[in-house]
């Protein structure tokens, strides 16, 4: 079901740092919603999966997950949270916050993007986002039984329908929540476009790598089952084309 009219984002830019918000549910901005030092958001690291730069945090009383951008792989040990500056739309938190905010409004089960931040310094940035916090959730990785498996495939079928890309698709960022609903999350480098056959198929591979690589014992019982929840939405998708 679509939400097209429950989402307001306005900007703040003060203290060196420009944010974007949903104003339908934020009303104060400030730097500090992004600080995990802050007493005033109870900040929790949270442990699985990402790198080690995730926290649950409580942001005008409502329940978040706030993330900061961090690096990955060798040039991670010389440049840890900064990138090249290439305009603010452009920035890695704003692109996820406006990617995120489409998949919201149609109705994806995918967490309400609520504030990103950005703080630049001549030719390079730093950057965070906040999303709201699933109840209950855990790694589709944890999860057992086939049914919730098909349900994941039948969900990232979805969101291929939807055009969009899935920059790091993996047992950690897709999450099983209250009533074993799931959800997809993490879209940092995603892309919203025409897919094609085989940008469809490197997602699903990398899932697979990455079922390989942590549950490697539920690639038997399990995988088979997320295949024919996708394959059974995505014929659906192209009848309704």
């Amino acid at each position: 079901m679509a939400r097209q009219n429950s989402s307001i984002v306005a900007r703040y830019s003060g203290e060196g740092c420009r944010i974007l918000f949903d104003s339908a549910v934020l009303a104060n901005p400030t730097p500090a919603w992004f600080d995990p030092a802050s007493p005033a958001l109870g900040a929790v690291s949270v442990a699985a999966g990402g790198r080690a730069a995730a926290w649950f945090v409580t942001i005008e009383g409502r329940a978040a997950v706030l993330r900061r951008y961090r690096r990955g792989g060798l040039v991670a040990r010389f440049v840890r949270e900064t990138y090249f500056w290439r305009g603010e739309d452009s920035t890695r938190a704003f692109a996820e916050f406006d990617l995120m905010r489409k998949l919201w409004q149609a109705g994806s089960p995918v967490p309400r993007p609520l504030a990103a931040a950005v703080w630049r310094s001549g030719l390079t940035y730093r950057a965070a986002i906040l999303t709201e916090r699933i109840a209950d959730a855990v790694p589709l990785a944890d999860t057992q039984d086939p049914a919730v498996w098909r349900e994941a495939g039948v969900v990232i079928a979805g969101m291929h329908r939807l055009g969009v890309w899935h920059a790091d698709l993996n047992v950690y960022n897709v999450l099983v929540g209250a009533g074993t609903r799931v959800w997809l999350i993490d879209f940092d480098r995603g892309r919203i476009g025409r897919l094609t056959a085989v940008q469809r198929e490197d997602n699903l591979m990398r899932m697979l790598r990455s079922v390989r690589k942590v549950a490697p014992e539920l690639e038997a019982t399990c995988w088979s089952a997320l295949v024919q929840g996708y394959d059974e939405r995505w014929q659906v998708s192209k009848k309704e084309l």
